[in-house]
């Protein structure tokens, strides 16, 4: 090893190998030495590829070790890596390349971290043996560090660290292949389980969801989803006889260290659930308890199977699947209507097809939507989802001050559940705090790393926060999650390139957008090239005739206001807001919509100091 094993700087993180620490943004993470060693080996090669059978000789030397040590350890590297920097892009900085090798493509500068530099500056004898053998020791531990460590299957961690596991969808064996919504309800159950055990990430439902028909393999999972453990099972039904397996699997070793077979009734199926989860808790030496999630448990088993295949319905989103996911929840709490879940399900189904919080509401729809959350509160108060869907009810009917106590209650129970997130990142947005809302939304991406839903909600937030660069590249990976989704975030990512006066790669971008005043309201904002200027003039005018709806004349109001038109831009949208207050009792939730869009235009944030912005951003007393 050479110059480097005294301290080097990576991508703004600091390493030190001889304390095995490595510090950044996210905190400091202590390196096994056999880690270190690696990374210090890639360090003084970057951007070289380093062929795998050479990584073995330089850190094993003669020693025998199977192929898959050298797996784990860069999967361990990679994993330590993204959370001294609190960023999973720093996973990305390690480059595999198939059948070769592995290629470090970071910026390294030698350098002593400031904690190691008094000690080795005047150091004494004591102090250089000790780093000389501190030196030596970091190679030759590697390889005694792999034979007991990889291969102990009794290793344990203290009980103060935090597991990560994810629970694959279990696979439908029963032999007409019908059962999905039973082996994805089992899955979901044990998911919702292990979710209230304390030092325990769970990744969401969206991610490992996300997977099913991806052919990874366990540590290829792990790497992905940056766990510890993988979970993964199978449901076979045949009338009402039951077979569940389960397997839980150590990432790291990609060994077995728990698994059972089930031979029950559907009866049991409740049981088991809660049977696979405690086993799982105890092989992970966890707290989890045995009971059932509040409201998680109808009077009957007919009921758990109608939610079920509403859930089935609820999560897919094809044409038509939301109506069948309310039509299946109604039949459940018809079935058992103590049934706190159900309801609460139920509220949601109502919620969405009666349009989001920027929708118009049919009021009797509106009213069911409310009856179901009030219901479900009702039977469960401590049932997280219930308190957080009365919440989205009291905001639908223009109530916040009640939807804010609910989202409250409702966040009190289960800070993670994603209706609590979202409405805790809105609230952050109106109070101004928004580096509070990038922060709840990359704690969602953490739970949930692979929902392009997720990660573009981040990206978005990042943007509205000046972190342009950044959130480029997280609109770049939800693109990669769902191609599909290009004609949403092109024009995002427009927008981006043009502030950074990156003219020529946004100009393909504005071409793949689909929504006709958006287009021309990033066409607008190109009015600096000259060459543009003819057409990006005659995009603003088509905006200006066209925009109607609240968030189009956000959009006109950006434009102007990038342009330098800063009156009339406020003009505009005061001249909306008093239309609105004058409508309100027509159109109740347009205020809230409207307000809502200013907030988030981050092309206004330069003039938030301007006193029309007080009044523009006004909320009436009477909510």
């Amino acid at each position: 090893m050479g110059a480097l094993t005294h301290g080097f700087e990576l991508e703004g993180l600091q390493v030190s190998p001889l304390t095995g620490e490595v510090s950044g943004p996210g905190g400091i993470a202590q390196f096994d030495p056999k880690i270190m060693a690696v990374l210090v080996l890639m360090a003084e090669h970057p951007g070289e590829v380093m062929i795998r059978e050479e990584l073995v000789t330089s850190l094993w030397g003669n020693v025998v070790v199977t192929d898959d040590a050298l797996t784990r350890c860069f999967y361990e590297l990679r994993r330590h890596l993204s959370r001294a920097g609190g960023d999973e892009r720093y996973r990305d900085l390690i480059e595999t390349l198939p059948k070769r090798g592995y290629r470090l493509n970071a910026s390294v500068r030698p350098g002593m971290p400031s904690g190691a530099l008094t000690a080795l500056t005047h150091p004494s004898p004591r102090q250089r043996w000790i780093a000389k053998l501190a030196l030596a020791m970091v190679l030759i531990s590697v390889a005694v560090a792999v034979v007991f460590y990889w291969k102990s299957p009794n290793r344990t961690q203290s009980a103060a660290t935090t597991h990560s596991i994810a629970v694959l969808p279990f696979l439908d064996m029963s032999e007409a292949k019908d059962q999905r919504y039973l082996s994805d309800g089992v899955t979901e159950e044990i998911l919702n389980h292990l979710s209230q055990a304390k030092n325990l990430r769970v990744i969401s439902r969206t991610s490992t969801f996300a997977l099913r028909d991806a052919s990874l393999d366990v540590p290829e999972i792990g790497e992905r989803l940056d766990v510890d453990y993988v979970l993964e099972g199978s449901v076979r039904r045949s009338g009402s006889k039951l077979r569940i397996t389960a397997q839980l699997i150590d990432v790291a070793t990609n060994s077995h260290i728990w698994s059972k077979t089930y031979d029950r009734t559907l009866d049991d199926l409740f049981a088991v659930e809660d049977e696979i989860a405690v086993s799982v808790g105890r092989a992970l030496q966890i707290e989890l308890s045995g009971d059932a999630a509040p409201g998680a448990d109808p009077a009957s088993v007919e009921a758990y199977d109608l939610y079920l295949q509403g859930q089935f319905h609820y999560h897919r989103r094809s044409e038509g699947d939301i109506q069948r996911a309310i039509d299946y929840y109604r039949q459940a709490v018809e079935v058992s209507p103590e049934f706190a879940r159900g309801w609460a399900a139920l509220a949601g189904g109502y919620a969405i097809i009666n349009g989001d919080l920027h929708g118009n509401s049919d009021a009797e729809l509106l009213e069911k939507q409310g009856q179901a959350a009030y219901k479900a509160v009702e039977l469960e108060p401590d049932l997280a989802v219930a308190q957080a869907r009365l919440g989205q009810y009291y905001y639908h009917v223009q109530q916040p001050k009640k939807g804010d106590e609910r989202m409250r209650i409702a966040a009190s129970l289960d800070p993670d559940d994603p209706i609590v997130l979202g409405h805790a990142s809105t609230v952050a947005v109106w109070d101004g705090d928004l580096s509070k809302a990038v922060g709840l939304w990359r704690r969602s991406v953490t739970q949930d790393p692979l929902s392009p839903l997720v990660r573009g909600n981040y990206a978005f937030f990042l943007q509205l926060n000046g972190q342009l660069e950044e959130s480029l590249t997280e609109f770049r990976r939800t693109l990669e999650l769902n191609p599909a989704s290009a004609s949403d975030w092109n024009g995002q990512m427009a927008r981006i390139l043009i502030q950074l006066e990156r003219y020529d790669e946004a100009m393909p971008l504005i071409a793949g957008i689909t929504e006709r005043n958006f287009k021309d309201h990033v066409l607008a904002l190109m009015h600096r090239v000259p060459e543009r200027r003819i057409e990006s003039d005659a995009a603003l005018e088509r905006l200006a005739a066209a925009a109607d709806s609240a968030r189009d004349r956000v959009r006109l109001a950006e434009s102007y206001a990038y342009r330098g038109r800063v009156d009339e831009a406020f003009e505009g949208l005061l001249a909306y807001r008093r239309r609105l207050d004058r409508e309100r009792a027509q159109r109740p939730r347009g205020l809230w919509n409207f307000q809502d869009e200013v907030r988030i235009a981050g092309l206004l944030r330069p003039h938030h100091d301007d006193p029309r912005w007080a009044t523009l951003t006004a909320i009436p007393d009477d909510r």
